[in-house]
């Protein structure tokens, strides 16, 4: 073989290896610095003694079977890099730098089944890589230290050249080519496969599926030329670079993009003495918009986390005129306590310009409990009913008839229909399971007034009974982040995800515009309910024209009197058996009301 030939080709190789991938490998494990002397007479390869350290550093290729020709050959593999096949290094070859001979050196070990490590350069002239199971052991523990006797001895002649002086081919251990995938010098991420794993990061694919997609692509893990360890690592790395210097100031900066796009974009950021992120909030300029007309009902909770950092991710969630769930806040806060909710709402206040909501919607956290009572004072405070039913399991396991009580308890909340109905009620139901001195109960009803319907329905809710509107938010974001998700990548998707959000009422506008929907009756009531309200929450009303079918009008009972009083106030009573839960039960309800319209109740 024509050994200028030849060099030409491998020069050209390994400027092909370095201006891809560079000398530094993407796994912590890849690269290790060196440490140590030799003595070499550089022209007969005789070697001295050497004091190194465990490092080394590795520069290579994926691996692939171990093929020999006579000269050079390629293909592309399945990573897209060009897969040459080399013949064995040998004494008198001649290459136009280092660099080069290590290049070489290094694919020839990949083929074969080893790796090489760089043992150390007594001057700019001579150089020795050897097999990296060349040291000799220094612990009685595992170690792939045995002094394999395979090595590679190199001199820099006068015209800048580098020949090959002396080679030792024999191991003292089996080759396997098949194993160069699993050792750090030959595991390499194509450049392809960069990027494709950064844009599947960037749209929110998870590092597992992340992977999983690239060696479907590759044909099979095996493929891929690196393990998911380094991909894993590769997609930290590139987090890490995304994210900058520091979370609080990338936030910072994203935040003042946002802001410089839209004027009205809404941030605020705390941070303590010593400059650690402590409280995040930012409000969408739609999130503004949409607050001025649907602040009538707002849920509010932070059972999100983003366990990464730790931080509970808490959300104010409105309804808007389609009956959709609005995001109309977020925030990011490191502690649930007094001063953290205090800090939030009496900003998001502010930036909402200064309007409470009529009412708020949250878990029973007493954190929250003493900031809305300081801070929105203006504003009646519900709890969360779904959060209350789902202690009764725990509350009532020491019940003998512990599903009947769970059931009855559920009726006596949902199903009484007057106030003192539930009194009544409530009472018969400690009495009858010996619950008196409940002290959970007794909580519960000292403050039934902010949780019991049949206490609320004089507030406006916009049909929420719990916080499964924030908690419905939560699982939209799902879609868009993962539990380790970075601060900064947090708000990347928070982008994408609030985008669809707006696209999603924009299509029921065009909706609620371009479509009709019929009316059930001819009555011209019916028609006006059709004009006023968009197709979502017509469709709402049109549920209540259904249920007024198996509603009639029934005698005042007998200790009651005339269901009309006069011309002025009227009174009547209606029994309703619409269905419920797949059942119709019975309900009688008393209706008063002021033919002028000003007083209706039920």
């Amino acid at each position: 073989m024509d050994d200028e030939h030849l060099n030409t080709d491998v020069r050209s190789r390994a400027e092909v290896i370095h201006d891809l991938f560079g000398s530094d490998s993407d796994d912590e494990s890849h690269s290790e610095g060196v440490n140590g002397q030799f003595q070499n007479d550089g022209c007969n390869g005789d070697e001295g003694t050497s004091s190194l350290n465990d490092g080394f550093h590795n520069f290579g290729l994926n691996g692939q079977e171990n093929l020999h020709v006579e000269a050079p050959t390629s293909n592309d593999d399945v990573n897209g890099q060009e897969n040459v096949h080399f013949e064995a290094p040998q004494k008198g070859m001649i290459y136009d730098s280092f660099d080069s001979i290590f290049d070489a050196y290094q694919e020839y070990a990949r083929q074969t089944g080893f790796s090489v490590l760089k043992r150390g350069l007594k001057n700019s002239k001579y150089a020795l890589m050897a097999c990296d199971k060349s040291r000799v052991p220094i612990t009685q523990n595992s170690s792939k230290r045995i002094g394999c006797p395979a090595r590679l001895n190199a001199i820099r002649k006068d015209d800048g050249f580098w020949v090959i002086s002396k080679t030792v081919m024999k191991h003292n251990h089996d080759l396997d080519p098949t194993m160069s995938i699993l050792m750090p010098a030959h595991r390499k991420i194509n450049v392809h496969m960069k990027r494709q794993l950064e844009a599947n990061d960037i749209a929110g694919i998870r590092p597992s599926k992340n992977i999983r997609l690239c060696e479907v692509q590759a044909g099979g893990p095996d493929k891929i030329g690196c393990i998911p360890r380094d991909c894993r690592n590769f997609i930290d790395d590139r987090r890490r670079f995304r994210l900058g210097v520091g979370d609080a100031e990338a936030i910072r900066k994203l935040f003042a993009r946002l802001q410089h796009r839209d004027r009205i974009f809404f941030h605020l950021i705390d941070i303590d003495d010593e400059g650690r992120l402590r409280n995040v909030l930012w409000i969408h300029p739609r999130s503004r918009a949409a607050y001025e007309y649907f602040n009538d009902v707002v849920s509010f909770d932070t059972t999100y986390l983003v366990n990464r950092y730790e931080m509970p991710f808490g959300a104010f969630v409105g309804v808007n005129h389609h009956g959709q769930s609005i995001l109309l806040g977020c925030a990011l806060l490191t502690q649930e306590t007094i001063d953290s909710f205090k800090w939030l709402f009496e900003n998001w206040i502010e930036a909402m310009g200064g309007v409470h909501p009529k009412a708020i919607l949250t878990d029973q956290c007493e954190s929250i409990k003493g900031a809305v009572r300081d801070v929105l004072q203006n504003t009646f405070h519900r709890y969360c009913l779904w959060h209350i039913m789902s202690k009764l399991p725990q509350k009532f396991k020491g019940l003998a008839e512990y599903n009947r009580a769970i059931s009855e308890f559920k009726g006596i909340v949902y199903d009484s229909i007057t106030i003192t109905d539930f009194e009544s009620r409530w009472a018969d139901f400690l009495v009858k399971y010996g619950m008196q001195n409940n002290a959970w109960l007794q909580g519960l009803y000292d403050e039934k007034e902010k949780w019991v319907p049949i206490f609320l329905r004089h507030i406006f809710w916009a049909g929420m009974l719990s916080t499964q509107r924030s908690e419905g938010m939560h699982a939209y974001f799902d879609d868009y982040m993962h539990s380790r998700c970075s601060l900064k990548e947090f708000m990347e998707q928070y982008e994408v995800a609030i985008g669809k959000k707006i696209q999603k009422e924009f299509i029921a506008d065009f909706e609620s515009k371009n479509k009709v929907k019929k009316c059930k009756t001819h009555y011209h009531w019916e028609k006006q309910f059709q004009d006023a309200f968009t197709n979502n929450m017509f469709l709402k009303f049109q549920e209540e024209i259904d249920r007024m079918v198996y509603c009639h009008i029934v005698p005042a009972p007998e200790n009651d009197d005339d269901g009309v009083f006069d011309d002025v106030f009227q009174k009547f009573y209606v029994l309703d058996r619409s269905l419920r839960n797949n059942f119709r039960p019975e309900f009688t309800y008393k209706v008063e009301y002021r033919a002028d319209g000003e007083y209706l109740n039920c």
